[in-house]
């Protein structure tokens, strides 16, 4: 239920709060808490952990997601559109600015080392995102379901490395296999998350023009632009692609990205695409808002905005259309088990990229230097990667 009724204006205004001033997955989310259920009260937090456990199942980022969730659950319609593009657009901004200043001055000297410096770092994000991953989907599951999901990691890995499958194949095989493996003998149930007492969310219904109207009018928008405008469309299509089918939110994107935009497309080379993970780091968005880098290459603001907007529209549609299901949906055994399959899969992806990546980035003793200190820093002290990607700019430009 909803527990005190705002305005559209302050629940934009909060989600870009919200969206300016929170870094990190777990952090931002508990930030969103905070504010939402503690501070605001808008929401119970019986029903904002029950959509943030939907949120968890869905492709995209959780924090934006979870922003449609509540968005919607406010204000309709306009609520489920405009409250994530208010939380997202920080990010989106200062990406695009980033962006800018990364083609128009990255031959510059001190640019050029600072980028050698972030590489190494980006390679240490990478080995503790897998890490991460690996521990979530593994966690729980006896000797038997831990050796079927690591098959899965590894047949990933093999298809793109010596196969060279396309990425988007290997995640609809890794879920198949999912299904089989994790379904059938039962090996899905283990690892539950734990239940939350819960009154099945009760989303509003408002009148049918009201949730109907926004979707119809941004859909007309960008149809206007796909038509006026060359290239729209095919930007559009491909995040829309890659967001479809980034199960597990955060790095699970990046290989994705690099198989369809970097492989596929040619829209930008291994090393562009490294330094717009490192500086996507640097806004306090998801790892998602890569694509706003890539599309400002490929089409300036315009692309950046509908890039931006492609890869965050299959989670908010999806989130929109199933939320009042969510309940079931959530405990269904065979959507645990295909998104465990999904998630695996993804683990091997990542360890391709880890190699691809470090090949092309640990190439002399300073940038071994960093990514060791990285790593250190990351999975042994588990300290806020903010401070790191401070600490690398300043020693880059010291020893590079």
């Amino acid at each position: 239920m909803i527990m005190i009724q705002p305005t559209l204006l302050e629940i934009l205004r909060t989600a870009l709060y919200v969206g300016a001033v929170g870094y990190g997955g777990p952090a931002i989310l508990a930030l969103m808490k905070r504010v939402i259920v503690n501070e605001k009260k808008w929401i119970s937090a019986e029903e904002f952990m029950n959509a943030l456990s939907l949120s968890q199942i869905l492709p995209g980022a959780t924090g934006v997601t979870l922003m449609g969730y509540i968005g919607q659950k406010l204000k309709g319609g306009w609520g489920g559109i405009l409250m994530p593009f208010a939380f997202a657009f920080p990010a989106m901004a200062a990406i695009t600015i980033l962006a800018w200043a990364y083609f128009s001055f990255g031959d510059l000297k001190f640019v050029h080392s600072i980028f050698l410096g972030l590489g190494a770092m980006v390679v240490a994000l990478l080995v503790n995102a897998t890490l991460m991953m690996g521990r979530s989907v593994f966690q729980g599951m006896d000797r038997n379901a831990a050796f079927k999901g690591l098959a899965i990691a590894v047949l990933s890995f093999l298809g793109i490395l010596w196969l060279r499958w396309n990425v988007v194949y290997i995640i609809l095989v890794s879920g198949v296999l999912g299904a089989l493996f994790f379904y059938f003998s039962g090996a899905g149930e283990q690892g539950k998350a734990p239940k939350h007492s819960e009154p099945v969310v009760e989303v509003p219904a408002p009148p049918l023009w009201r949730n109907l109207l926004p979707p119809a009018a941004l859909a007309v928008l960008l149809a206007v632009t796909f038509g006026l405008v060359d290239g729209t469309w095919n930007l559009f299509a491909t995040f829309f692609q890659i967001g479809s089918f980034a199960f597990g939110g955060g790095f699970t994107a990046i290989p994705l990205i690099q198989g369809v935009v970097v492989d596929g497309m040619h829209w930008l080379d291994l090393k562009a695409f490294r330094d717009g993970i490192a500086l996507g780091q640097i806004t306090p968005g998801p790892v998602f808002i890569t694509a706003t880098f890539i599309g400002y290459k490929v089409l300036g603001v315009l692309g950046a905005v509908i890039a931006t907007i492609g890869i965050f529209t299959p989670s908010l549609t999806a989130m929109m259309l199933i939320s009042r299901a969510h309940a079931k949906i959530k405990n269904l055994r065979i959507v645990k088990a295909v998104i465990r399959g999904f998630l695996s899969g993804f683990i091997g992806l990542l360890l391709f990229v880890v190699l691809q990546f470090g090949v092309h980035s640990l190439v002399h003793w300073q940038a071994w230097a960093v990514f060791a200190v990285s790593v250190i820093y990351l999975v042994g002290w588990k300290k806020d990667v903010v401070w790191l990607i401070l600490g690398t700019i300043g020693i880059s430009l010291l020893v590079f």
